[in-house]
Parts: structure tokens; C-alpha cells; sequence
């Protein structure tokens, strides 16, 4: 039988979830459930999260692991144990494209960053999802029938909080019916990019990636070698400033560094993002049009996902026309939904790269 354990590690990770009609008008924001432990049964706001052919129990010491089982303990604290290395995948979106990149092909997809036409977008990566089966969408992130017909012996997503009840594209619902059903996992997207990335190296180890192999070994060294790319133009230009959101027509956010994978590991590297006087933990600071001159910048990223603003568009706005990151012509895409492999984050240091040897100092 698998073995699922929480411990009351306290991850310190803050949630996120997209806003407004950059929600695509859907309410993200799960419930929030006391997690009761009683006997051997973990419960779960009121129903108990035992997986098919699994038990709960403490900590299982590596020795007590039966010869040619298999263990894996998440950003929650969660130890999964099974009777062997699983096969059968089903994975979101956000934690499938990283995998993907090291090997590991999934049986099924989930998740908000699946489209309702079955396009992944950015959030998707390398993923070529003419392969796997799709279980969920925009409009249902996971469709529990679906996934129970494609009957995975694992459940990989992503996670903003060390809540038990939080899992990124899984609503308490839902999770009540797939936790019975099937282990899961979540490694968190809400430390540094370079943690998450080594994290996600681990679980593509331990479900049998070869990072030795000579086509891993290549992209380790291409992405550090772009991050010494990175490191230097920045000490180059260390008076450039930067600000992260999305900019739509209607709506604007702000992106709070300490809050995003991507944004924390850029700071570590030189980065000057400043302080958007965010709720600490709210990821964004909604802010009027008008307001967005109180926040100059050299260089402007914007946002990928859709209903954003094209450069072009900013500039002929009469209001963000005059900032002065769009004036200068300083506004480069930002695919926030970042990917961390190898691959993903080579390509977003290539995109941070890009935007300092090409811009000037304009505040």
C-alpha cells in the first residue's frame, strides 16, 4: 500500500491567483478548511484524503521503504509511497511543461492554463498536447470523471501555500474526490526560481529523468551560461529599474517581486524591481490608469496572457503613452506563468538579457 504523510513543515509560501477579468472570470480563490488528523485517516475539511490502495501514517524512515518501492516527499510535507515508480501521470499544466522538459511525458493534463480549444499558451511550454489526454480546463480545471477513466497511479500540480487544502488547479471539491481516489504531490512555485528549478529537477529524477543524459547535461550548461550572460549586463547597468504587470484596457496590476518565483531570483541576480505597495502576500497591486506614472521605470514587462496591451497600443494611449518605459519604447513580454527547467528558465533569462543590453536609463 502507498503511504501519504503531512508534517507541519511551514513552507512560509504566499498565494496567488490571477485577478479580475484576468481571473477569465473565474473565482481562484479556494476555500479554507482546518485539516483534522485523527487515528490513521488524514482529514480534510470534513472528508479524509486516502487514496486508492494508500493509508496514512507518520514518517516512514528510508529503511522501512520495501525494496523497489517508491517515495517522494513534496513542498508540503507530503510523503507518497508506492509500490513502485508511477507510470501513469496526470499533471497540470504549470508543473507538466518543467517536467516535460526533462523527460517525463504524463498520461493526462489539468488546469487553469489549459485552454477550452486545448492550447496551453505560454503556461505550456514544450508540451505537445496532441499526446496526452485532456482532464480539465479554464472552465473546469479538473474534471474528476475524465481523470478517473484515464486512472493515473499519480497527481502532480503546483502550489502557492502550504495550506493542506490548496492545490493549484484543484478546488477543495474536487479535491475531495480526487485525494480519495489517487496520491497527489505539489512542489511549490513560491520560492526563488533557481529552488524551484532544482526541485523539479528532483521529481523528474525520482520518476525516472536521466539529467546525466547528454541532452540535460547540454541545457544545464546553456541555462548557466545565460545566467552569467544575465548576471553581467546587469552589473553592467546596475541603475536600470524594472516593473512586472499586466496592462489591459480596463484593468492594470502591478506584480510584487517578493511574491513571484521568477521576479526573487532576477532580484538575487542585480535586479531593480521596486516595491508596488502590494498586500504582502497579494502577488498584485491593482492600480488605475492614472496611477500607473507614480511607478517609473526604465524598462516595462508586460504580461503575456491574454487581453494585455500590445506595446504598441501602450504607446498611443494618451495616459500610459507617457511613462516612461513605454515612451522610450522599453516594453518587453513577460511570461508569468515561468517554466522551471532548464529550457523554461534559459528562455526568460534570454527575454530579462534581451531587455537590459536594449535599454537606457530613462528616470
Amino acid at each position: 500500500h502507498g503511504h501519504i504523510r503531512l508534517n507541519d513543515s511551514d513552507m512560509g509560501v504566499a498565494s496567488r491567483f490571477p485577478i479580475g477579468t484576468f481571473q477569465r472570470d473565474h473565482d481562484m480563490t479556494f476555500n479554507r478548511r482546518q485539516i483534522l488528523a485523527g487515528g490513521s485517516a488524514l482529514a480534510l475539511g470534513g472528508f479524509a484524503l486516502v487514496p486508492r490502495g494508500a493509508t496514512t501514517q507518520d514518517a516512514i524512515p528510508a529503511t522501512a521503504v520495501a525494496s523497489g518501492a517508491w517515495s517522494f516527499t513534496d513542498d508540503k510535507g507530503v510523503t507518497v509511497t508506492l509500490p513502485a515508480r508511477p507510470e501513469r501521470l496526470a499533471i497540470d499544466v504549470n508543473a507538466a511543461a518543467p517536467l516535460w522538459d526533462y523527460g517525463i511525458r504524463p498520461a493526462a493534463l489539468f488546469g487553469w492554463n489549459v485552454n477550452p480549444d486545448g492550447s496551453l499558451a505560454d503556461a505550456g511550454g514544450n508540451i505537445d498536447v496532441s499526446t496526452v489526454e485532456l482532464v480539465g480546463n479554464t472552465t473546469e480545471p479538473i474534471q474528476v470523471e475524465a481523470l478517473t477513466a484515464v486512472d493515473p497511479d499519480l497527481v502532480i500540480t503546483v502550489a502557492f501555500t502550504d495550506d493542506p487544502t490548496e492545490y493549484w488547479s484543484i478546488d477543495t471539491d474536487a479535491l475531495g474526490q480526487v485525494g480519495q481516489r489517487y496520491p497527489i504531490l505539489a512542489l511549490s512555485v513560491g520560492s526563488p526560481a533557481d529552488v524551484g528549478l532544482g526541485r523539479f529537477a528532483e521529481l523528474a529524477t525520482a520518476l525516472g529523468a536521466d539529467l546525466a543524459a547528454p541532452e540535460q547535461v547540454e541545457a544545464k550548461g546553456t541555462y548557466e551560461a545565460k545566467l552569467a550572460e544575465v548576471a553581467a549586463a546587469v552589473a553592467a547597468k546596475p541603475d536600470l529599474t524594472f516593473l512586472f504587470g499586466y496592462l489591459a484596457s480596463s484593468e492594470l496590476y502591478l506584480a510584487s517581486a517578493p511574491d513571484w518565483s521568477d521576479l526573487l531570483f532576477y532580484q538575487s541576480l542585480g535586479l531593480r524591481i521596486p516595491p508596488v505597495g502590494a498586500e504582502p502576500g497579494g502577488y498584485w497591486a491593482p492600480i488605475s490608469n492614472e496611477e500607473l506614472g507614480a511607478y517609473p521605470a526604465d524598462v516595462l514587462f508586460q504580461s503575456t496572457r491574454p487581453g494585455n496591451l500590445s506595446p504598441a497600443e501602450l504607446m498611443a494611449d494618451p495616459v500610459f503613452g507617457l511613462h516612461p518605459a513605454v515612451a522610450a519604447g522599453q516594453v518587453f513580454g513577460w511570461n508569468q506563468d515561468v517554466i522551471l527547467s532548464y529550457q523554461g528558465m534559459t528562455i526568460a533569462l534570454d527575454t530579462v538579457l534581451r531587455a537590459v543590453e536594449a535599454s537606457s536609463k530613462v528616470t
